[in-house]
C-alpha cells in the first residue's frame, strides 16, 4: 500500500467532544488534510482513521515509579485542576468523568500527566502532525497534551463552545482571554465596516432569544416590578456560574465561588439607596446552594432559579458577571456590563471593570444618574461583524439549541475561519519533540482503524464541510 502523504490533524478528545470536531475533520479532510481522532474513552462514530491511546498511557503512567518522578517540574502545574477535583470529588463527578473514574486520585493524577505528556510527543514523532486540536486544554489528558505541543514547538489548536449557538471557538495555542483570530486579527478599529450586518444580527439574536439551555420567557417589565418591589429604582443582575467550570477554577482572580462574588457586590451596594441584587442561579447547575444565596442577599434582593436570561438582561439595568456567555448576551442587548473576572470580550468601550466595592458603587451610581457610558455601539457593531467574519466558528452540531436559534448561523455566509484553518495548518511547521523509548514502543504498538471510506461517505464529508462555509 502506498504511504499516505497527507498532513495530518490529529484530534485528542473524550468522544463527547467529537460533536464539535467531527465538522472540522471533514472540511479539512475535503481540503486534503488526514484527520486522525485519538480516542480517550473508546471508540465512536467516526468516518476517518483512529486509535485508542487508553493502554498505552496507562503503561507509561505505570512506568512512573515514585509520584515525585511523575509529578517532575511541571507535575503540579499540569493537576491544578486535579488538585481542586479530589479536594471535593462530588462537586465534578457528573461532568468530568475521565478525571474522576480514570485518573481517580490526585496521586495517580501526575503519573498520568507525565505519561500523557510522553505520549503526546510520541504521537508527534509517529504522525508529524501539521496541527493538535484539543478541547479546553485546562485538566487531564487535555493540559498535558498541551504542554508536551508547547514543549516540541508543534502546533495547538483549542477549541470551547461559542457565544452563539452551532458555533465553536478555536483559539492558537492555549484558550484565549482575546477574540483574535487565526491570524492574529482582532476587532478591527479602523475604517467603517458594514455595520448594518451587525444590526441584523443583533435583532436577529434578541428575537430567537439565543441561549445555551432556555427557561420560562417573562415579559421583562413584569420581572422588573418583581425584583425591585416598591423602594426600589436600580436592578443590578448577577449571572452565577456552575462552580465546577474549569475556566472558573483555574482561571479566576479573585472569586471561585459564586458566594464570593455575591458577598463583594453587596458589600458594593451597601450604601446605594434604591439598588437591588438579583442573583440569576445557572440551570446546569445541580449542587446550588440557594438559601446561602438567599442569605447573603436578605432583604436587598432575591434569588431566581426558573427564569430564562434573557428576561433577566433586559429587565436589568446592569449586568455583572465572573466570565459568562451571560456576559456576550448582556452586550447584544446593549446594557451596561460588569466584569468580576476577565472575559474575552473585555474591552474598555463596552464593558466596565470591578476593581474594588468603592470603585462598583461609584460605576453604579453614575449609571443610575445616567453620567456613565453604556456600551459604544460602534464598537459594539464592530466586535459583531469580526466575530461573524473571522473568529466564531460555525459548526452545528447537537445541543441544547432550538431550530430558530440555529437560523443565526444565516449571518456567517462570510465567515473564513475554516479557510484560516487551512492556510494555518498549510503554513505550520514540523515539530521537533524529545521522544522516550519507552513512549515510542507504547506508541507504537496503538493499531490505526481505518475505516472503510465509501462513495457515500466521502460525499458526506464533502457535503459537510461545504455546509459548515455557508
Amino acid at each position: 500500500m502506498p504511504r499516505d502523504t497527507r498532513r495530518v490533524a490529529l484530534f485528542i478528545c473524550e468522544k463527547y467532544y467529537l460533536r464539535f470536531f467531527r465538522p472540522v475533520a471533514a472540511n479539512l479532510a475535503a481540503a486534503g488534510f488526514r484527520p486522525i481522532w485519538v480516542a480517550i474513552d473508546g471508540p465512536d462514530e467516526w468516518p476517518h482513521e483512529w486509535l485508542e491511546a487508553h493502554g498505552a498511557v496507562e503503561q507509561l503512567a505505570a512506568l512512573a515509579s515514585t509520584v515525585d518522578d511523575a509529578a517532575g517540574d511541571d507535575g503540579p502545574a499540569l493537576c491544578r485542576f486535579e488538585d481542586a477535583v479530589f479536594a471535593d470529588p462530588e462537586l465534578f463527578r457528573a461532568n468530568y468523568s475521565y478525571t474522576v473514574n480514570v485518573v481517580r486520585s490526585l496521586e495517580r493524577a501526575r503519573p498520568f500527566a507525565l505519561a500523557w505528556s510522553r505520549a503526546t510527543a510520541a504521537l508527534l514523532a509517529r504522525f508529524k502532525p501539521a496541527a493538535v486540536f484539543v478541547w479546553n486544554g485546562r485538566y487531564l489528558p487535555y493540559s498535558a497534551v498541551s504542554h508536551a505541543c508547547e514543549q516540541a514547538g508543534q502546533l495547538l489548536l483549542t477549541g470551547e463552545i461559542g457565544w452563539v449557538p452551532g458555533t465553536i471557538f478555536l483559539d492558537r495555542g492555549p484558550l484565549s482571554g482575546s477574540v483574535a483570530d487565526l491570524h492574529g486579527r482582532g476587532v478591527d478599529r479602523g475604517p467603517a465596516v458594514e455595520l448594518g450586518r451587525a444590526d441584523k444580527f443583533l435583532k436577529d439574536y434578541v428575537d430567537a432569544k439565543a441561549t445555551m439551555v432556555s427557561q420560562r420567557l417573562v415579559p421583562a417589565a413584569a420581572v422588573r416590578r418583581e425584583m425591585l418591589g416598591p423602594d426600589g429604582r436600580f436592578l443590578l443582575a448577577y449571572g452565577c456560574q456552575v462552580d465546577w467550570d474549569t475556566n472558573i477554577v483555574i482561571g479566576a482572580r479573585r472569586f471561585r465561588s459564586n458566594a464570593a462574588a455575591v458577598s463583594f457586590l453587596m458589600e458594593a451596594i451597601r450604601d446605594l439607596p434604591g439598588v437591588r441584587l438579583v442573583v440569576k442561579t445557572h440551570p446546569l447547575d445541580s449542587t446550588a446552594d440557594i438559601e446561602q444565596l438567599r442569605s447573603l442577599v436578605a432583604a436587598r434582593g432575591q434569588v431566581v432559579t426558573d427564569l430564562h436570561p434573557h428576561a433577566l438582561i433586559e429587565a436589568a439595568d446592569c449586568v455583572a458577571i465572573r466570565n459568562s456567555t451571560l456576559g456576550f448576551e448582556t452586550l447584544c442587548y446593549e446594557k451596561p456590563l460588569l466584569l468580576l473576572e476577565p472575559a474575552k470580550y473585555r474591552d474598555p468601550d463596552l464593558t466596565l471593570d470591578a476593581r474594588d466595592q468603592a470603585d462598583i458603587a461609584s460605576q453604579l451610581s453614575a449609571l443610575a444618574n445616567g453620567t456613565l457610558r453604556r456600551p459604544d455601539p460602534i464598537m459594539l457593531r464592530r466586535m459583531i461583524v469580526h466575530l461573524l467574519d473571522h473568529y466564531l466558528v460555525p459548526v452545528t452540531y447537537e445541543y441544547f439549541f432550538k431550530s430558530e436559534q440555529l437560523k443565526l448561523l444565516s449571518h456567517f455566509d462570510q465567515n473564513d475561519s475554516l479557510h484560516q484553518l487551512r492556510d494555518v495548518l498549510q503554513a505550520a511547521a514540523p515539530a521537533t519533540p524529545g521522544v522516550r523509548p519507552e513512549a515510542t514502543e507504547a506508541i507504537a504498538s496503538c493499531v490505526v482503524h481505518r475505516p472503510e471510506r465509501s462513495r457515500l461517505v466521502t460525499r458526506l464529508a464533502r457535503k459537510v464541510a461545504s455546509w459548515t462555509e455557508r
